[in-house]
């Protein structure tokens, strides 16, 4: 279980543009990934999402857990998750 506290563990972990993680992650602090490509393999956890322009394929994750999502702007392709579980979404 990848646990990430601050933006500077995240951008620690990209190389080439790519967050890649392999296993089940959770995100405990605020994210800001411009041009960033993310890939994860494992089970998603996050809360107090807001986000715009998101562009994302080929999203793989056994179960991603969500709460307070705000969004706009998003397009993705070919999303494929075993269990998907969200309150509190706005767009």
């Amino acid at each position: 279980m990848k646990i990430y506290k601050t933006q500077n563990e995240v951008e620690e972990d990209v190389v080439a543009g790519e967050l890649d993680i392999e296993g089940d992650v959770t995100f405990s602090c605020d994210l800001n990934l411009p041009a960033v490509s993310l890939r994860i393999t494992g089970d998603i956890k996050a809360w107090d999402i807001t986000a715009g322009n998101i562009t994302a394929w080929n999203i793989n994750a056994g179960n991603i857990t969500a709460r307070d999502i705000t969004a706009g702007n998003i397009n993705a392709g070919d999303i494929k998750a075993g269990d998907i579980k969200a309150w509190d979404i706005k767009t």
